[in-house]
């Protein structure tokens, strides 16, 4: 009886490692990495920014950065609770982009700040949904 205990609680512990070593804690090296505004959702980057046929804007007061192309075809809309400042902020908000085929929303989720460059550049990244966005404070 006790032999099968051991072997249930050593299957609980690699099953609690399992879930606590999964990419999801962790931000992604990759989307740290990049260094133009972009979104990045699970292993895939949905967005990229191209100075030539897209556009930044930024409302302080709706806490709304906008990312799109020119036409509008492609975008990420992140909406947050407050405007943060510097790394490690943790800041509740919500996000729309464009996929291949819809638009898609995730609503409820918290970023943390994890890295601020010298523009004012911040890379946010929820974990949860393993969800990264490059967003610039314009004034």
């Amino acid at each position: 009886m006790k032999r099968l205990n051991i072997i249930y609680i050593a299957l609980f512990l690699l099953a609690v490692s399992q879930f606590t070593s999964c990419t999801g804690n962790k931000v992604d090296p990759e989307f740290v990495a990049t260094s133009d505004f972009s979104l990045k959702v699970k292993d895939d980057m949905v967005f990229r920014y191209d100075p030539l046929t897209c556009q930044v804007a930024f409302n302080r007061e709706k806490g709304e950065f906008r990312v799109h192309t020119d036409n509008m075809s492609d975008y990420y809309c992140l909406n947050l609770s407050y405007v943060p400042t510097g790394e490690g902020q943790k800041v509740k908000g919500g996000i729309t982009w464009t996929s291949r085929s819809d638009v898609v929303t995730r609503n409820g989720l918290t970023f943390v700040v994890k890295k601020v460059d010298r523009s004012g550049k911040m890379w946010l990244w929820c974990r949860k949904e393993r969800i990264g966005a490059v967003i610039q404070v314009l004034d």
